[in-house]
């Protein structure tokens, strides 16, 4: 009797590897997921990988659900190596954004031991990468085919009443834009970011929502403070490199010529790999439109990290499904904007570690 109950356990337990590693391999990147789908695909690659891949738990949505990434990086409970930092998922309806950053991880994990480069870059760096930083709003988006649904941008913050004099009655809507929600030049006078019912609606005040505190927090905690190096956020769409600050015209960090400089480098790269263009730049420049409490101005103001971008992924036409390329396209396109990514990864690991830059 115990003999078949050990026999029983040893059955179960190899079923659920081969489970974990025929899920992880399996996975079809030629088409978009669901929540649950992107929860177990991240747990996953770390039960696969345990000794250079760990699951990092930040903080909880509006709904409960937990913001969750992984850290990949050998030795796998070192934080003292230099940081890159990849999110996706800030906007709902972004879909590829979130995508791609599963993609990525994959090229991360399936390169190392067998691709040099991958295998230096996981050795002697720390990469953390966060693919929905608002799973709510994206549960949202996905839950019906209707376009207000799934155009939804904003995460799902309780419904906010506004009493401005050019509404009839007052209106009452829900969500944050938590890509404005960051304490940076936040009382920023624009009825768009003030109206609860805008897709860029800012909230009530700076770090309103659990999704943009989680990030806050984590940022400036004792395992990324000081040791941030590169940062990339990922959005669609556009075709646009974006650089700080977005929350003025002409108002650039003092190192914006080395930003430049290294996006240039980040836009060739993806241009090459088959003749995708970006533009590249600070989004006030570009639009000729400010836009106050965005992350990847505050990252820069609040800490020391030198390399930091906003990608605006394709594609660069205006279209009512521009948000969510179609799924033919995604696996391309995931391929050229990881050719950039590589470019940030080469740099911070020359600067960084070995400090030769080439």
């Amino acid at each position: 009797m115990i003999k078949c109950g050990i026999l029983l356990f040893i059955i179960y337990y190899f079923s659920i590897i081969i489970n974990i590693y025929g899920y992880v391999e399996s996975f079809d990147f030629s088409r978009y997921h669901g929540y649950m789908e992107i929860k177990q695909f991240i747990n996953n690659v770390a039960l696969k990988n345990p000794s250079f891949v760990k699951v990092i738990k930040i903080g909880h949505s509006h709904e409960g659900r937990t913001l969750e990434g992984l850290k990949i990086g050998n030795n796998i409970n070192n934080i003292s190596k230099p940081i890159v930092w990849i999110d996706g998922g800030n906007h709902a309806r972004e879909w590829p954004a979130i995508h791609f950053t599963l993609f990525f991880i994959k090229e991360l994990v399936d390169g190392y031991g067998k691709n040099d480069e991958i295998t230096k870059y996981i050795n002697d760096m720390n990469i953390y990468i966060f693919p929905l930083l608002n799973p709510d709003g994206f549960v949202y988006s996905k839950s019906s085919k209707k376009s207000i649904i799934r155009q939804w941008r904003k995460n799902k913050a309780p419904e906010n009443c506004t009493g401005w004099t050019y509404f009839k009655n007052g209106i009452c809507c829900d969500g944050v834009d938590l890509n404005r929600n960051f304490d940076i030049c936040f009382n920023y006078k624009s009825e768009t970011f003030r109206n609860p019912c805008s897709d860029e609606y800012q909230g009530p005040y700076p770090f309103s929502e659990p999704e943009t505190i989680a990030v806050r927090d984590f940022i400036l905690s004792n395992e990324i403070k000081g040791k941030l190096k590169g940062l990339v956020s990922l959005h669609t769409h556009g075709q646009f490199i974006v650089v700080p600050y977005n929350y003025k015209l002409h108002e650039y960090p003092p190192d914006y010529d080395k930003l430049i400089e290294l996006g240039e480098k980040i836009k060739n790269s993806i241009k090459a790999h088959r003749g995708t263009e970006y533009q590249l730049g600070t989004a006030a420049d570009l639009f000729k439109m400010a836009a106050s409490g965005g992350a990847i101005d505050w990252i820069k103001k609040n800490t020391d990290v030198k390399y930091i971008y906003l990608f605006e992924l394709p594609p660069e036409w205006k279209t009512w499904f521009a948000f969510q390329m179609r799924e033919w396209h995604l696996i391309n396109t995931a391929e050229e904007t990881w050719q950039g990514l590589k470019v940030l990864l080469k740099r911070c690991h020359q600067e960084y570690v070995t400090g030769m830059i080439f």
